[in-house]
């Protein structure tokens, strides 16, 4: 956990958030600014700074998102379109790796 990570902190319950989804190594919410009328974020529990930081001792926790993602594509009924995705660099707003799940 980083002290000072938005998403660290959502995690920890200390901003309070309403989660879509949250387990042992996810947590699911709506983003705050939304780009799609479904806009989910998808964070995973360990503080993983950005995309180029993932190693291949995190393999596991890319194998669980894809599985995350797939069961909220079923659960919002999203089969007809979505889009995933991953910012990096001056796109990424929290340095904290997450996913965005989008959808009309």
């Amino acid at each position: 956990m980083n002290k000072n990570c938005t998403f660290c902190k959502i995690i920890a319950e200390e901003i309070p958030t309403e989660f879509v989804h949250k387990d042992e190594d996810f947590f699911v919410f709506k983003d705050i600014y939304p780009k799609a009328p479904v806009h989910l974020l998808i964070v995973p529990r360990e503080h993983i700074k950005s995309f180029l930081d993932l190693s291949d001792n995190h393999f596991s926790i890319l194998t669980k998102m894809i599985k995350v993602i797939q069961a909220l594509v079923k659960e919002q009924k999203l089969e007809g379109g979505y889009r995933i995705m991953i910012n990096g660099g001056r796109h990424q707003e929290v340095e904290h790796l997450h996913l965005h799940l989008l959808a009309d």
